[in-house]
């Protein structure tokens, strides 16, 4: 729970300074990236975290290998970050750092679950759906799982909308369960 406030307070300063240069989606996806390196190699990450080597020589190596490819307000914030020996938190600050620029663009994350993985037409008919119905755009996540038999069934936050067939089948069981008993 700790790590999930460190990682909101660091992104909520990263929104500021992406707010203030203009250009908040080119720091979601440099930032996206680096956690996913941070996340995929452990080499890396364990260069990051190791408490051998001094923070200067953490940030003279992303400097040389960053300086210029993404923003340098981020490269800075990468700095403090580094000097706090806060990037485990990275990919958690990634996290809540796009979270905050979905929301500040009034987008919505959305899981749908289907039993087979929708084509294109469904996924294009069931994001204009259910952004029509939740009055935003929608950002779609799609997972498959087909024990839901058919339908869909639709998370959004704590919320969720189950519409799938196996769900239909349950409450069908209920209904005729307490129809036999009354």
């Amino acid at each position: 729970m700790q790590e999930i406030t460190v990682a909101r307070n660091y992104a909520e300063a990263l929104f500021e300074l992406a707010l203030a240069d203009g250009d908040p989606e080119s720091y979601r996806d440099a930032l996206s990236q680096f956690a996913a390196i941070v996340e995929e190699e452990a080499g890396f990450r364990l260069f990051l975290e190791t408490p051998l080597l001094e923070p200067s020589v953490k940030k003279r190596v992303i400097g040389e290998v960053f300086k210029g490819r993404i923003p340098d307000r981020l490269l800075h914030f990468l700095y403090i970050v580094i000097d706090k020996r806060r990037a485990r938190v990275l990919p958690g600050i990634a996290e809540e750092f796009a979270a905050l620029i979905d929301e500040h663009f009034g987008r919505l994350l959305v899981e749908i679950t289907t039993a087979a993985e929708p084509d294109e037409a469904l996924r294009a008919d069931l994001r204009e759906r259910l952004g029509a119905i939740l009055e935003r755009e929608v950002i779609p996540r799609y997972r498959v799982n087909p024990r839901i038999i058919g339908g869909v069934i639709v998370k959004v936050g704590d919320r969720i909308m189950d519409g799938s067939v196996r769900h239909r089948l349950q409450m069908l069981r209920r209904s005729l369960l307490r129809a036999e008993f009354d």
